[in-house]
């Protein structure tokens, strides 16, 4: 029997799952598998969301057996150890499993540039234990603060709240932090301790989301300023410790609250073979391939992708659905002795949730704002999830949000 292997279990993967089946649903001779440490396809998208109560953690995360239930697929539940490229084998800490065909979409891990104390201190966001981390974690601070500010103790470290990151995840988690804190926790603690909140984005660029559009870039300036966020361009962070951070111009601000949205790296997995490297990803041909294994792919933030112009794909989940498609119909080619086909990338858009009824984004080079945007934003990423279930319950969690304060319990 045939096995393709896809490695990872995140857009690419899920993708590539739900494609290679437009080809193989009915062809038994062919069996398609998919590993990965989590049972379930995490909607990462929401993550900030779900870090600030607007949406539930549970309703983001859809069961990969309920997805795929196809006779010819398999799901392991395994972590992945080692990827043997010239012996076709995977090994998983339950055990070996060799491939025909093998796509490579792990996904990736933050990147904290070796800078010290970032990975020890710094939240993330990048999975449901990150986001129901940095959850209890905001509560726990307005919870210590409010029983302080009564013995009229300093609150600066407990109260500033720092963001390293001025990308897209950085300025929408600010949006959404501000939106938890002063339009939920407003209303549920001391005006005194609300009013010594600062939250601040650390951006090295001298602009926030740097890589898009001038117009939009200048309008998801004015929404943070105007929501009262403090921007520092042209800084970059030295230390972080667990009360305080130093930035490369040795100023320091007091902070228990650091989350990191400065980059990600491939996530660890040793692999054997003769493989090419670019900026730590795998870097693969106009088909996806891995050079020298034409059976192997690799795609999502786990690949360097470039389209014609030697411009690399961005690290986004539309490319990675994109890459997703492709992938699969080369490996029918490949079956079938047919052309593969090359990627190209073309944006569609990409729309960023600033706040309650507020977002920007840009529309096959339409640039658009507010209230419409956030209409937008809402409609493509319901459209994006998988099962029904989940797509009602989030559309519940979202009009329930503009209704009511936001779930503030710790689970």
């Amino acid at each position: 029997m045939r096995k393709i292997l896809i490695l990872g279990g995140g857009f690419g993967g899920i993708f590539t799952v739900k494609n290679l089946f437009k080809y193989f649903k009915n062809d038994f001779n062919t069996e398609i598998i998919l590993i990965d440490s989590r049972n379930y396809f995490l909607f990462t998208p929401l993550l900030g969301e779900a870090a600030t109560g607007g949406v539930s953690l549970r309703d983001i995360i859809e069961p990969i057996r309920e997805i795929f239930n196809y006779k010819n697929f398999k799901f392991i539940h395994s972590k992945i150890l080692e990827i043997d490229l010239d012996n076709k084998n995977i090994i998983l800490e339950c055990g070996e499993i060799n491939y025909d065909y093998l796509v490579i979409s792990l996904g990736s891990v933050p990147n904290f540039y070796d800078i010290v104390g970032a990975e020890k201190y710094a939240f993330t966001l990048k999975s449901i234990d990150d986001a129901n981390k940095l959850k209890k974690h905001l509560i726990n601070i307005f919870e210590r603060a409010s029983f302080l500010i009564e013995k009229n103790n300093n609150l600066n470290s407990l109260l500033n709240f720092v963001i390293v990151g001025g990308g897209p995840t950085g300025v929408e988690l600010a949006a959404e932090i501000h939106n938890l804190f002063f339009n939920t926790f407003k209303k549920m603690y001391p005006l005194d301790l609300i009013k010594n909140v600062n939250i601040f984005i650390i951006e090295k660029n001298n602009e926030l989301v740097s890589n898009f559009n001038p117009i939009l870039r200048k309008k998801v300036f004015q929404r943070i300023f105007d929501l009262g966020i403090k921007v520092l361009l042209n800084k970059s962070i030295k230390e972080v410790s667990k009360e305080f951070i130093v930035l490369d111009d040795n100023q320091k601000i007091l902070t228990q609250t650091v989350i990191w949205t400065a980059g990600v790296r491939p996530a660890d997995v040793r692999i054997i073979g003769k493989i090419n490297f670019k900026n730590n990803r795998i870097l693969v041909n106009e088909f996806l391939q891995i050079n020298n294994y034409p059976e192997v792919f690799a795609i999502g933030d786990y690949a360097y992708i470039q389209n014609k112009d030697g411009v690399a794909v961005p690290q986004l989940a539309q490319a990675a659905v994109a890459e997703a498609k492709i992938v699969a119909l080369n490996i029918k080619n490949l079956i079938l002795k047919n052309n593969l086909i090359k990627f190209e990338f073309k944006l569609k858009g990409y729309l960023i949730p600033l706040g309650k009824l507020f977002a920007v984004g840009e529309i096959h080079n339409l640039i658009v704002s507010g209230i419409l945007a956030w209409i937008l934003w809402r409609l493509v990423y319901v459209s994006k999830i998988i099962l029904l279930r989940n797509k009602i319950k989030t559309l519940i969690d979202w009009i329930v949000d503009l209704f009511l304060p936001r779930n503030t319990s710790e689970i």
